[in-house]
């Protein structure tokens, strides 16, 4: 059965602790109202390439900004918005996870998946067949 595009996971993004806060105080403040240019870096205490970068990264995660009359409006709900943004690495341990991945909860299932995708050794490939031949072909060119 095919996914439904909807449940498709944006793609993996990996961001220092620095930068989840300050998209999250992006979004935050997004969502209380529309808010100009100006009040958002003066309220994040970033500049104009930031926030661009910022802005770019939340649409790579499926929140919406939408840029209406020289105002920034978040399209959907905070709630919405703040579970779709990427979180830093918590560099867990084996066992850590594996005690995550007990939760029968869908972020404990993504977890189990993802565990046993490390811990599953990859297939052994299968030899090709040498037609017969006991010794290696010699290379074909300049036979000395």
């Amino acid at each position: 059965m095919a996914k439904r595009a909807s449940s498709k996971r944006p793609p993996a993004v990996h961001v220092t602790l620095q930068r989840a806060a300050r998209l999250h105080r992006l979004v935050a403040f997004l969502a209380t109202a529309p808010n100009g240019r100006t009040a958002v870096l003066a309220e994040l205490r970033i500049g104009l390439r930031t926030f661009y970068r910022e802005l770019e990264l939340l649409k790579k995660r499926g929140i919406k900004v939408r840029f209406i009359k020289k105002l920034y409006h978040l399209i959907g709900t905070r709630d919405d918005a703040l579970g779709r943004l990427p979180v830093p690495d918590p560099e867990l341990s084996f066992a850590e996870m594996a005690e995550l991945a007990r939760c029968p909860c869908p972020a404990g299932l993504r977890l189990a998946e993802l565990l046993a995708a490390v811990v599953t050794p990859p297939p052994v490939p299968r030899k090709r067949a040498t037609r017969g031949r006991s010794t290696p072909r010699k290379p074909r060119g300049d036979s000395q």
